[in-house]
């Protein structure tokens, strides 16, 4: 196996390992779409941002990075590869990733590039093992499901109604409460821009991020925010919406009124023709882990890792 610079002349073959690599997750979760369209990779040929792996005339994979930006996962510089952006044969894969990103990041530590992370295809057992043996930890989850009906139990005294522009206040509050749960251990995400109750009465007004809440009685006690856009390809296909925001208060959980809401909020978005829901969150939260994991399947899992900046020193 030879490690060379991702050119050009790749770009076909690369495409074709990225196609067949997202078909392989289908075949785990088909609620994915099947046409959904993949980002080109031109960006990245000849660009000094990705490596590939030959061996007996054939592209046995490749790994490409975006351009490295400040503050990615900490106070340094980062970089990462995205899910259409890599892909290998199934044939000795965890060994090639191994080989690809050795390349890759020995060219992110000389330019001072100490964060890594990358999207893997949750399904794909060789990549995640030469990756979490490679010194990498699990991070973020996209998951997926179709709108069917969903069951939920009864929800003594609470109903459900998409957000009006009368709801912005409780809405920014609970958003706000979000941002504090995932500063807090063990997730420790900072946050510095509060949610405010101008901003989330323009989402609502502007219905690019519909919110759906529940209420008890006419105070608003849960929330789900949609948007049309997420982390990936797949979730960017117009035959998707995304949640990017959910909270319950503290002392009404566990009495399936997130299920309900979800509930409802599938029924609505049938109702109007989108027929798959995504959802991205940290893999470690384990209260949301939890949660998405009843109802959504995993079809990413991004990885990262800290280089010890020291070695330069």
């Amino acid at each position: 196996m030879k490690i060379v610079d991702f050119t050009p002349g790749q770009l076909e073959q690369a495409a074709l390992l990225a196609r067949l690599n997202y078909d392989e997750e289908r075949f785990f979760v088909p609620a994915l779409p099947e046409l959904a369209r993949l980002p080109a990779l031109d960006g990245y040929a000849g660009e000094k941002r990705g490596v590939a792996a030959l061996g007996g005339g054939e592209l046995l994979g490749f790994f490409c990075w975006n351009e490295p930006q400040e503050g990615l996962f900490g106070p340094c510089k980062g970089a990462w590869s995205p899910v259409h952006a890599h892909g290998a044969v199934s044939r000795n894969r965890a060994e090639i990733y191994e080989r690809l990103y050795q390349a890759a990041a020995e060219r992110l530590v000389s330019g001072r590039v100490f964060s890594h992370a990358v999207t893997l295809y949750a399904h794909d057992e060789a990549a995640l093992k030469g990756f979490f043996q490679g010194g990498f930890g699990g991070r973020c989850v996209d998951a997926v499901r179709e709108t069917l009906p969903l069951a939920a139990p009864p929800c003594q005294g609470i109903r459900f109604r998409r957000a009006e522009s009368g709801d912005a206040e409780a809405l920014a509050r609970m958003r706000n409460r979000v941002s504090a749960h995932l500063s807090a251990s063990p997730i420790f995400l900072p946050f510095s821009s509060p949610a405010a109750v101008a901003g989330t009465a323009d989402e609502i007004q502007g219905g690019q991020h519909p919110y759906f809440i529940a209420l008890d009685g006419s105070r608003p006690v849960a929330f789900l925010r949609l948007q049309a856009d997420g982390e990936n390809f797949a979730a960017n296909d117009p035959s998707m919406m995304n949640i990017s925001g959910a909270y319950t208060e503290p002392e009404l959980r566990g009495k399936g009124i997130a299920t309900g809401l979800l509930a409802f909020m599938m029924d609505e978005l049938r109702g109007h023709g989108i027929p798959r829901c995504g959802v991205d969150f940290e893999s470690f939260n384990p209260e949301g882990r939890r949660f998405w994991l009843k109802h959504f399947t995993a079809y990413t899992t991004s990885v990262a890792r800290r280089v010890d900046e020291r070695i330069l020193n």
